[in-house]
C-alpha cells in the first residue's frame, strides 16, 4: 500500500461553532484522534487567523476518506487543496493529530518559516505548507529524542 499526503486550507465558519473556541477545539481533536487511530491516519492541524491548515498522512483510501469528511464539515468553507500526492514517509508518524494555535503570532515571530501562514493565510503555497509542517515535525522529533535519552 502506498502512503499518501493531503494538505488543505479552509476558512472557519464561526457562526456554525456551537461551543467557545477552546472547547470546540478540544472536542474536535478528541473526535479526530479517535477516528484517525482507527483509520491509521496521522497529521497536524494549525489554527491560523480565520483559517485552519491541516495535513493528513496515511494510506491513500483512508486519507481521501478523511478529506471527504472534512469537506462535509459545516464549520468549514472555502476548502482548498494545497498538497495531494504520494508520500515516501510520514512527517507526523506518531501523532494522531498534532495541533498548534498560531493566532497569537508568537510562534511566527520566532520562526520565519511560519510567517507566510499569517502574512497571507489565503494563499499558502505547497512549499510554505511543507516548511511550516516540517518545522513542527522536527520539533516533535527532537522532543522524542530528548525523552529517549532521558528514558522517559
Amino acid at each position: 500500500m502506498e502512503l499518501y499526503r493531503a494538505c488543505y486550507r479552509s476558512r472557519i465558519k464561526w457562526d456554525k461553532m456551537r461551543l467557545p473556541l477552546p472547547d470546540e477545539i478540544d472536542k474536535t481533536l478528541l473526535r479526530i484522534r479517535r477516528i484517525n487511530r482507527k483509520a491509521g491516519v496521522t497529521g497536524a492541524l494549525l489554527l491560523v487567523d480565520q483559517h485552519i491548515i491541516q495535513v493528513l498522512e496515511g494510506y491513500t483510501g483512508q486519507v481521501l476518506d478523511t478529506v471527504y469528511c472534512v469537506m462535509n464539515d459545516p464549520r468549514l468553507s472555502d476548502i482548498e487543496g494545497i498538497i495531494h500526492e504520494p508520500a515516501d514517509f510520514r512527517l507526523f508518524p506518531n501523532s494522531l493529530m498534532f495541533f498548534r494555535d498560531l493566532t497569537d503570532g508568537r510562534a511566527a515571530a520566532q520562526h520565519d518559516v511560519l510567517r507566510p501562514l499569517l502574512d497571507h493565510p489565503g494563499e499558502v503555497t505547497r512549499d510554505e505548507a511543507y516548511l511550516a509542517f516540517s518545522h513542527f515535525a522536527n520539533e516533535l522529533q527532537q522532543g522524542r529524542l530528548t525523552n529517549e535519552m532521558l528514558m522517559i
